[in-house]
């Protein structure tokens, strides 16, 4: 049985395990919480934008409507430009009358604006106004204000006469401020903190001209006019779009959220319920362990037992380790497990007389072999419990690296005390050679899927499997052998032992005990590893374990001979199904 403190420190790291999985599923929840938090306030603030633009596109059109206005106007004017101002003033008050947002009309010849339509004849430079301007087509200028009206802001449109004219000659249009003005007054009130009609460097805002333009990005610019506008919103309304879209997403994302846990449990729970119902057998002793013999594959001699796990549910039957190994194998209750069935396996043997030559292989799993604790115990156990028998730790290639630091340390505690190691199913991961000269491992255990393959003749890759074996001076063994064909290729290749339903299927111990006394199996050598027999054997085969039809005995057949005798594929069946 378990100490108290395998108990406690099992308890402890199951406790870790559940408090890990529910800190991860309440990240995974706040996280798509706050996604969908994330998507109300993008959501929020693409609507800002979509009204700031929808406010600007209303400047921009309006400012456009006017100039488009005023250019329509000009042509009949523009002919005026070098008339006598006394004669053309007229028709200069009458556009003036027909566009009411034009403050003043007035002509210009040789650079000098000299008539206008509020104020008749002129002296003003046209360049006081507009500086550089074009002589081939229209020029636009926002002013903070004039010589007549000082203080008050003006859009300038100054059209070229047809006529050449060095100093500039045409018609010049004041569009009055006061009602640019009121078109940006009209859109603040659509939520707007802030609207900015930029000519330049000049800009008019609510509160008048401002020449200091900064470089912030315009909101929408005139496609036909150099114009652009600069929108933002007010706090006011920020804050309303906002809460109105998280009071959207915010529930939203709470029901995601809840539903995500539920999955996350959900999809939890069967692998919860499994390793409960693990521990539960545990304590209630259905795990029981099965042993499958070892052999030499020259003289058919048994030279070890792998020790394999069985589980009998009382509600369940008889469950395979494929159904539980894989998940306890990441959980942290495969060390207490695999404590328990190591100390039963040892203790079986132990009590049916097995012979302390015969080694006994174990599988431990990467989590035992990165535990501490867990490694102590089992070092505890061995020298206790393995009364001179040799054993080997099988250990699985797939995980054995993530942490090799702590795989080493543990590997050389358990050597220390006479512990080799397996390769286990070797070929069907990522199998380089430095991981395997780093360990020193003792063995190389070929996975059956490819000793499969020899039934078809395919070879090449146990061939080369056993090159790399020899080459780095590891003992091979093959597993899953089922067929005499299999059987002879393996010992073509040179693999020297291995196991399967062939050479015997696994079974209790008391049933393996009866298996070795039927035969003369060989005496495994000088005690030591169990791997130098040399004896005969006769031709046997083995039924294997059925918790329905209860313990069976080993059929043997024929008597002892002098040469390897190995059942025929025949043969084992009928065994099988005697």
């Amino acid at each position: 049985m378990k100490s108290q403190t395998s108990d406690l420190a099992a308890s402890a790291a199951h406790g870790s395990a559940r408090r890990s999985r529910t800190l991860f599923t309440i990240a995974c929840a706040l996280a798509t919480f706050v996604v969908f938090i994330a998507l109300g306030a993008w959501q929020a603030r693409l609507e800002l934008n979509a009204r700031r633009s929808d406010v600007a596109h209303d400047v921009i059109s309006s400012i456009e409507s006017m100039v488009d206005r005023v250019s329509s106007e000009h042509g009949r004017l523009v002919r005026l430009a070098g008339m006598p101002c006394d004669v053309a003033r007229i028709e200069l008050e009458t556009s003036e009358t027909f566009i009411p947002y034009i403050r003043s009309a007035a002509l210009v010849k040789d650079g000098v604006i000299y008539c206008s339509s509020s104020f008749g004849p002129n002296t003003v430079h046209l360049s006081t106004y507009l500086g550089e301007f074009r002589r081939d087509g229209p020029s636009y200028r926002l002013v903070p204000g004039t010589v007549a009206h000082p203080g008050r802001a003006t859009l300038l449109v100054f059209f070229p006469s047809t006529t050449p004219d060095p100093l500039g000659a045409g018609v010049l249009f004041y569009i009055d401020g006061v009602y640019l003005s009121d078109v940006l007054r009209d859109d603040s009130h659509l939520g707007m903190d802030r609207i900015v009609l930029r000519n330049g460097r000049a800009a008019l805002t609510l509160d008048g001209m401002t020449s200091n333009v900064d470089a912030e990005p315009p909101t929408l610019s005139s496609s036909r006019y150099p114009i652009d506008v600069v929108v933002d919103a007010a706090p006011s309304l920020t804050r309303s779009v906002y809460r109105r879209q998280l009071v959207i997403f915010g529930p939203i994302g709470l029901a995601f959220a809840a539903l995500l846990a539920w999955l996350m449990a959900n999809s939890l729970a069967p692998r919860r319920l499994l390793l409960r119902a693990v521990r539960t057998g545990l304590a209630r002793g259905e795990f029981e362990v099965r042993y499958q013999p070892v052999i030499d594959l020259a003289n058919g001699a048994c030279i070890g037992i792998e020790a394999l796990v069985r589980w009998a549910h009382p509600r369940w039957g008889d469950v395979g380790p494929a159904a539980f190994i894989g998940i306890v194998e990441n959980d942290p209750l495969i060390v207490p497990m695999t404590h328990s069935l190591v100390e039963r396996a040892l203790d079986d043997l132990h009590t049916h007389r097995v012979p302390p030559h015969l080694h006994l292989a174990i599988n431990l799993s990467p989590r035992h072999l990165q535990n501490r604790q867990g490694v102590n115990e089992l070092t505890r156990l061995l020298r206790t419990h393995a009364r001179g028998r040799g054993v080997i730790a099988e250990v699985t290639e797939r995980q054995l690296f993530d942490d090799r630091r702590a795989a080493l340390a543990s590997f050389e505690q358990l050597r220390a005390i006479g512990v080799r190691f397996a390769l286990d199913d070797f070929g069907t991961d990522r199998n380089t050679l430095s991981p395997l000269q780093a360990f020193h491992f003792d063995f190389l255990k070929i996975d059956q899927g490819f000793v499969a393959e020899l039934e078809y003749g395919r070879t090449d890759l146990v061939r080369g499997i056993v090159a790399l074996a020899r080459q780095i001076g590891l003992t091979v063994i093959a597993e899953g052998i089922e067929s005499t064909r299999q059987h002879e290729r393996l010992l073509e290749l040179g693999v020297e032992f291995g196991q399967g339903y062939l050479h015997g299927y696994p079974m209790t111990a008391a049933r393996l005990a009866r298996w070795l006394v039927a035969e003369p199996r060989g005496d495994g050598g000088d005690g030591g590893d169990g791997l130098d027999t040399s004896s005969p054997t006769d031709e046997r085969t083995v039924q294997p374990d059925s918790a329905a039809s209860g313990e069976a005995s080993a059929t043997s057949t024929s008597t002892s001979t002098s040469t390897t005798s190995i059942p025929s594929d025949a043969a084992r069946r009928r065994a099988h199904d005697a």
